[in-house]
């Protein structure tokens, strides 16, 4: 909350985790505070990786990893994957003008979820993320997405 009594929508950034994943959590009671904590690391090949935890909340009625979770998450990993190597400043620094995805194989509900982001081109308002979901070293997804960055407003 801030001195106002408005909630943070934020996201929050914790100690590092195993591995050099650092959590990443959402403040406030918005769409994002429902993904829990997240778990994002910048790769040695320029990439990210995004960890989302499934479980019965993301099952759908045959109990593989309902395919819209998936999206939900992908749309996450599409902001977090940048800033967490340093070139994006903030989820609320963009927004997403295009996502395409393949889906490739059904997840299992009781296994996390890895987005791998790539940042494949950038100009001075638009980047361009590629990349694909994978569970256990298997691909379930692949994507690409443009990102329209948003330059903050003079006060």
């Amino acid at each position: 909350m801030t001195a106002s009594g408005a909630a943070v929508f934020g996201p929050h950034i914790d100690d590092p985790d195993a591995d050099g994943f650092v959590g990443i959590t959402f403040g406030g009671d918005g769409h994002g505070a429902g993904y829990g904590r997240m778990l994002a690391r910048a790769e040695a090949d320029g990439t990210a990786r995004v960890r989302f935890e499934t479980g019965r909340r993301a099952a759908n009625v045959v109990g593989a990893v309902h395919g819209g979770f998936m999206l939900s998450c992908l749309d996450q990993a599409i902001f977090i994957g940048p800033m967490r190597i340093g070139r994006l400043e903030s989820p609320g620094r963009a927004v997403t003008l295009g996502l395409s995805t393949q889906f490739l194989a059904p997840g299992q509900a009781d296994h996390p979820l890895d987005c791998v982001v790539e940042i494949v081109g950038e100009t001075g308002k638009l980047m361009f993320v590629r990349g694909q979901m994978e569970q256990e070293g298997r691909a379930l997804l692949t994507y690409q997405a443009t990102l329209r960055k948003i330059t903050p407003r003079a006060a």
